[in-house]
């Protein structure tokens, strides 16, 4: 990525391309951490010599020219607060700018446009001066009104994307195993930082993402997976028990999955075996194009968990999407002769009747 510019004869400066609406942004952004700054400045070397004057400073694209060393040290420090870099003696620094941590800091190109790192941070920085002045309009804000920050979006790591994302990204390149090894990685280092969403459903959902789509080896690893991470838990037990009975389906049809469930049915805690096992199978056999599978699902579900709503809703919701309305109305229907007060029941059948 190339670095970003005025037009040829410009001087990209902060008074000659941003408004004053921007720099008080940034100067309300900078004292929010100021305090923040003071007590780790004996841990964060200054950014320049301690002879350097700031209108020396080189190289500002985004930052005011005359932005004071104390401004420059908050800045510095609230960007490496928002992507989980270490502070100590300026290592995390070395993420955009460069040196080497074995000379000292004084000696290091700091306006070195080297790194992608550095150039991609301005237009970020560009980018959030701007959301944090389009809100500065916005009605019935909060108190105290919110800034969009760093954090907001890097919640305290270099790579902003989700968990599935990333995960996604890693078993396309380098496969299964190191998708694993990544995901263990990612576990270890942020699973108490509220950086990624480490919850159960998350590697569940992939792992039927990949069997969806053809890799049933590589869901049900991320499965087993789920189950090291989550031991005993009976949702995530579940999830696999789904997922090794479509494969079942798939290979020898859907009567000797249900054989296979039965027999899992006697095996299993009962806090497992709930509708949700026979639910998650009969919509991942109608998203894959096996509808008439998935109702013989959901009919059997219904028959073994007729008490409890999901099974009722689900069946319905298959065949008015395969067409059968009339029958999708009925069990809404019967449902409500049992359960007069149920909201939900009330809502959806009246959906269906208004659309005929």
């Amino acid at each position: 990525m190339a670095p970003v510019r005025k037009p040829e004869g410009t001087i990209l400066v902060w008074n000659a391309m941003l408004t004053s609406d921007h720099r008080e942004s940034l100067m309300r952004s900078c004292r929010v951490c100021a305090v923040a700054a003071y007590l780790a400045a004996s841990l964060i070397l200054p950014m320049v010599s301690e002879a350097q004057d700031a209108s020396q400073y080189e190289n500002l694209h985004v930052l005011p020219q005359d932005i004071s060393r104390s401004e420059l040290r908050e800045v510095m420090l609230r960007n490496l607060t928002g992507l989980g870099l270490p502070r100590r003696q300026n290592e995390g620094c070395l993420y955009c700018h460069v040196g080497d941590m074995d000379q000292p800091s004084s000696t290091w190109a700091w306006a070195s446009d080297e790194k992608t790192a550095k150039r991609k941070a301005r237009v970020m920085m560009e980018m959030v001066m701007d959301i944090n002045s389009a809100l500065v309009g916005l009605e019935d804000r909060v108190a105290p009104e919110m800034e969009v920050t760093c954090f907001t979006c890097h919640s305290g790591r270099t790579d902003p994307r989700s968990l599935p994302e990333i995960l996604k990204a890693v078993y396309a390149d380098e496969g299964v195993d190191a998708t694993v090894e990544r995901y263990r990685a990612l576990r270890e280092r942020y699973y108490a930082a509220d950086a990624y969403d480490f919850r159960a459903g998350v590697l569940a959902d992939l792992a039927a993402e990949f069997a969806q789509d053809g890799a049933y080896e590589d869901g049900m690893r991320l499965s087993a997976l789920n189950e090291e991470v989550f031991p005993g838990d009976a949702a995530t037990r579940r999830s696999t028990i789904s997922l090794q009975l479509a494969y079942t389906a798939g290979q020898d049809g859907v009567i000797k999955a249900l054989s296979e469930y039965d027999s899992l049915s006697e095996a299993e805690p009962a806090e497992v075996i709930t509708f949700g096992v026979l639910d998650g199978l009969g919509w991942y056999l109608f998203r894959t194009d096996h509808q008439d599978a998935a109702l013989t699902v959901f009919r059997k579900n219904r028959e073994l968990f007729g008490e409890d709503y999901i099974p009722n809703e689900s069946l319905a919701d298959a065949l008015n999407l395969t067409g059968d309305r009339d029958t999708a109305i009925a069990i809404f229907e019967d449902w409500l002769v049992r359960n007069p007060d149920h909201a939900m029941a009330r809502r959806r059948l009246a959906d269906l009747r208004e659309r005929g």
